[in-house]
């Protein structure tokens, strides 16, 4: 392979790496491992050392460190959301309320919100989740929490960047119908 291939798809490797750590840290958002895994293979291809002495040795080297920090990136959980993420994926469609419990039950139940002086729990109104079709008929909990009727609401966190993430599970006769993440 010649040089100035290795050197364009050594660029395109780590700008693509510093947007999947801008999603990873800065945003929060967990990228897919198949992803890192790709950036991975193409700084393996741009740094696969063919000639021979400490060249060689460099190339191996620098592999090694950016293997190491591309593992971190995905391992660490940079903030509450990735582990949340992680274990609302464990909840599928058909599992029990109690299952889905089991799993979720480190989590905050809930939505933390307050309900609208319009709701009771008699009257309902409709909650649209924004970049999705979804809507939720909703209603008041007896302490004056906004609930989502015939759905579990968790959230992993009270900190303002978070406390409206939700994970969403609906359910039909005690099983899960519906699982929905709704980002803060």
């Amino acid at each position: 392979m010649n040089t100035n291939l290795r050197i364009s798809l050594f660029t395109f490797a780590a700008l693509t790496l510093a947007l999947l750590a801008f999603y990873e840290v800065g945003l929060a958002f967990p990228v897919a491992w198949w992803l890192y895994l790709a950036v991975t293979i193409a700084f393996l291809v741009a740094l696969w050392p063919f000639a021979p002495g400490r060249f060689q040795r460099a190339g191996i080297a620098s592999l090694l460190a950016i293997s190491a920090a591309i593992l971190a990136l995905y391992l660490v959980p940079w903030s509450t959301r990735k582990p949340f993420l992680g274990d609302l994926a464990r909840v599928h469609v058909g599992m029990t309320e109690a299952e889905v419990r089991l799993i979720m039950s480190r989590y905050l139940e809930g939505s933390g919100w307050p309900a609208s002086p319009f709701d009771s729990p008699t009257n309902t109104s409709r909650l649209s989740i924004v970049g999705s079709s979804s809507q939720y008929s909703t209603g008041t909990s007896p302490d004056g929490q906004l609930v989502i009727r015939d759905s579990l609401v968790f959230r992993h966190s009270t900190n303002g960047a978070f406390n409206s993430d939700w994970g969403i599970v609906s359910l039909s006769s005690g099983k899960v119908v519906r699982v929905e993440f709704s980002p803060d």
